[in-house]
């Protein structure tokens, strides 16, 4: 729901196109719930890390493919770091 709200916040520009600015809403209020449902069971930490890495990541990779945006060395530098520290949230107990 993240990565949907910040696809649409992009096509919304700025609110100007407002039926996509309105989903956008109503799609981090969705994330958020959700994420209050998923602390439920597991550490907020983990939760949260995994939730904002995960989310920059995907949509990261969804501006390259759709929106065609160049994305510098540091930044494809960053995204592999986080990919590593996803991995490795997800192997530690």
């Amino acid at each position: 729901m993240d990565i949907a709200a910040n696809i649409l916040l992009k096509n919304s520009a700025g609110f100007k196109r407002k039926l996509y600015g309105f989903f956008a809403v109503i799609c981090i209020f969705t994330a958020f719930f959700l994420l209050a449902q998923a602390v439920k069971t597991m550490d907020i930490s983990i939760a949260y890390a995994l939730w904002g890495a995960a989310g920059m990541l995907i949509t990261g990779i969804l501006d390259v493919m759709f929106y065609h945006v160049k994305l510098k060395s540091s930044a494809l530098l960053g995204l592999l770091c986080m990919i590593i520290g996803i991995v490795i949230i997800q192997t530690m107990d």
